[in-house]
């Protein structure tokens, strides 16, 4: 299932089709706006402006196929690289006549209203103006002008034409009779039981892959809206009774916050979540989720393609269209007799569309605390799962900030993450119970003496088996926010590990740290902590840095570091040479040491190499910091850094990374006791 569903998230159609809908977000929150201000109005008595308000709405809910296709049509331009004005023209021209040619007009307005006619005749137009497009027929000079190009376009774009409409020509007579059934739902009895489940269930399938189902399948509610409104009439007129299944039943029973009831999870969040990220997307998004408007909730949390929150999202509203349709059925509750905007809040819509029951509007409640039981196990699922993915990125970068449509943003920025963490996860939890993190000691040399001046503490796992593997566990704790606990437990380990050689005045501890730890709020008071509760002075630790910590928050990392080295810690840049604008932040931060990365070393063998290598160390000697060169595992690259001037190295040459029983075994331990006792004695 979960296969299935990162697949389709990641289909191109599918995707364009959620990203389009995402754009066209705005279209159905004006609508909804302009048709709660008309009601606000006519309720006030200004039946005139509560008219115009509800002229506004209304031609703004029928021009949403017709916004649909030129949306689409923006986004395949923008990706088949497209003129814009020519994709939209042509798709826009084919939508409306092939909806004249098939009789799908609105009546009341005269538009195109078929979603699926909208999206299909964007997309073919598209396809075949970009397959037509390469074959020039019409080379008006010797060379590509403005006006060869746009003549090309042009028939490109009646070439598409023509091809759309032939094609819908011979279809429109073959199936003639069947083209209706076939571009909507099947023949379903709006008034019943049965129908009316399948109805709830294939609108929660097209949302949990991104489309608005309500707008797709909105014919059906168009028949229902009239058969309520003429047995509503029929109700007041001659006391026939009333339909249990009404246009409103399913906004105020199954829609209760946005189709699948999405005001009980927005509730869970806001009362259960552990993640400040969800806490923040249900703080967001409560007012919206109030007027019945889910979309943020859908695309936050993410429901669409997630095989966990679907379950819930399916399941809700069925059940809770089972109890309302028994609940009437049985006389436990009044059926609705008004319509009402489906915009107006829960609770109070149940109240004043069943004629002012308050039982009406206790059910409603009933159904919105079920909704968050049965929401809750699952979401409980994600909110475990939630930790280091950014849910406030939807509000800065999805909703109402972008001029351009996304075409390389697809609409799974938020599943990947979901599904990383799912992996991540996993791997953390299989390391835990399939062995434990140990930590290795690599030496840092002084070329000249000879001396170990720094031991680099290295993390490491070891399985049951005794197997040591390089940590291509770190990001996977990354993603699940989890550096922090895992760079402090290093610090911790590899300081009380090499507590015998905090004697030695010139020793010094090097420590890597991510850029998730330094920038937690109070590190530099942890960092201190923990070096208060050693035996080590401040100056014998060094903290390693890499370039991403730079890039994060320039203003920031420049603060801590600046806290760091007030404290006496040294600062070291580490994998110098790797980044592509590392030479950038050597004139805005102040580090002790840095660190040439092996990669520069292996390219040793080439002249360019050489070149390069040299063109880094003098740009590192330049800010008068300590150099350290990584990886020197030959004579021949050990000669060359020497000849350099570079006296501090590091690597297989000297010494391999050494676990705490091999460190406190070799030399170095020997050799900084044999120190500590001539000093001793010299005093």
């Amino acid at each position: 299932m979960t296969q299935l569903l990162s697949r389709l998230s990641t289909n191109p159609y599918l995707v364009a089709i959620s990203n389009v809908f995402i754009m066209a977000l705005p279209v159905s929150l004006l609508a909804a706006f302009f048709t709660l201000l008309a009601i606000f109005f006519d309720s006030m008595g200004f039946k005139t402006l509560s008219l115009t308000l509800g002229y506004a709405g209304n031609m703004t809910a029928h021009m949403f196929p017709v916004l649909l296709n030129i949306y689409l049509a923006t986004y395949y331009a923008n990706q088949l690289r497209l003129p814009k004005a020519a994709a939209i023209s042509c798709s826009l021209v084919a939508f409306f006549i092939i909806s004249q040619q098939w009789g799908l007009i609105a009546t009341e307005i005269m538009l195109p209203n078929n979603f699926a006619l909208s999206l299909a005749s964007a997309y073919a137009a598209c396809a075949i103006i970009h397959h037509f497009k390469r074959i020039r027929l019409l080379n008006l000079v010797s060379y590509n002008t403005v006006i060869d190009t746009s003549a090309n376009m042009l028939v490109a774009c009646l070439f598409a034409l023509g091809v759309l409409l032939v094609s819908c020509y011979f279809i429109e007579m073959v199936f003639h009779f069947y083209l209706s059934s076939y571009l909507t739902l099947p023949d379903l009895d709006p008034t019943s039981f049965y129908d009316g489940l399948l109805y709830e269930l294939i609108r929660g399938l097209f949302w949990s892959v991104g489309v608005n189902g309500h707008n797709v399948l909105h014919m059906f509610k168009t028949e229902l809206y009239e058969l309520s409104m003429s047995n509503m009439a029929d109700w007041r007129n001659f006391g026939t009774d009333l339909n249990i299944i009404s246009t409103n039943f399913y906004d105020f029973f199954t829609g209760l916050g946005g189709s699948g009831n999405t005001l009980s999870l927005v509730l869970c969040m806001l009362f259960f979540a552990k993640s400040k990220g969800y806490q923040l997307l249900a703080r967001a998004v409560l007012i919206l989720t109030i007027f019945n408007i889910n979309e943020p909730v859908l695309f936050g949390v993410p429901i669409i393609f997630n095989p966990i929150m679907i379950l819930p999202f399916l399941a809700v509203p069925l059940i809770s269209f089972v109890l309302a349709y028994g609940a009437i059925a049985y006389g436990v509750i009044p059926p609705l007799s008004e319509v009402h905007s489906w915009i107006t809040p829960p609770i109070i819509n149940g109240y004043i569309g069943s004629g002012g029951s308050f039982a009406v509007a206790g059910f409603q409640v009933f159904l919105i605390i079920l909704g968050m039981l049965i929401y809750y196990p699952f979401f409980k699922m994600m909110d475990q799962r939630s930790v280091g993915i950014d849910l406030s990125d939807m509000f800065k970068n999805r909703f109402f900030s972008n001029d351009e449509i996304e075409v390389r943003t697809k609409l799974t920025s938020f599943i990947p993450s979901m599904q990383s963490n799912f992996d991540a996860q996993k791997e953390v939890e299989n390391l835990q119970t399939n062995g434990s993190f140990v930590l290795f000691y690599q030496p840092q040399v002084d070329i000249i003496t000879g001396k170990v001046v720094a031991l680099e503490a290295l993390i490491r796992h070891q399985n049951r088996e005794g197997r040591i593997s390089a940590p291509s566990f770190l990001p996977a704790f990354n993603q699940l926010g989890l550096m922090p606990d895992l760079d402090f437990w290093v610090l911790e380990h590899a300081i009380a590990d090499a507590e015998l050689l905090s004697q030695s005045p010139d020793f010094c501890l090097s420590i890597n740290v991510s850029s998730q730890t330094v920038l937690t709020k109070g590190f530099v008071k942890s960092l201190k902590r923990v070096i208060d509760n050693s035996a080590f002075d401040y100056r014998q630790i060094e903290i390693e840095i890499t370039e991403d910590l730079l890039i994060e928050e320039e203003q920031r990392t420049a603060e801590i570091i600046n806290e760091i080295k007030q404290l006496g810690v040294s600062v070291a840049l580490d994998d110098f040479g790797t980044g592509y604008s590392s030479l950038a932040y050597l004139s805005r931060f102040d580090f002790d040491k840095i660190k040439i990365d092996r990669s520069l070393v292996t390219a040793l063998d080439t002249e360019r190499g050489k070149s390069l290598f040299e063109v880094v160390v003098q740009l590192g000697q330049i800010t008068q910091a300590q150099i350290v060169v990584e990886g020197i595992e030959t004579d021949n690259e050990l000669a060359f850094v020497m000849a350099r001037g570079i006296r501090f190295v590091q690597g297989y040459y000297f010494y391999r990374p050494m676990s705490v029983a091999q460190l406190m075994g070799s030399e170095i331990l020997t050799e900084s006791q044999d120190l500590l006792s001539s000093e001793a004695e010299l005093r």
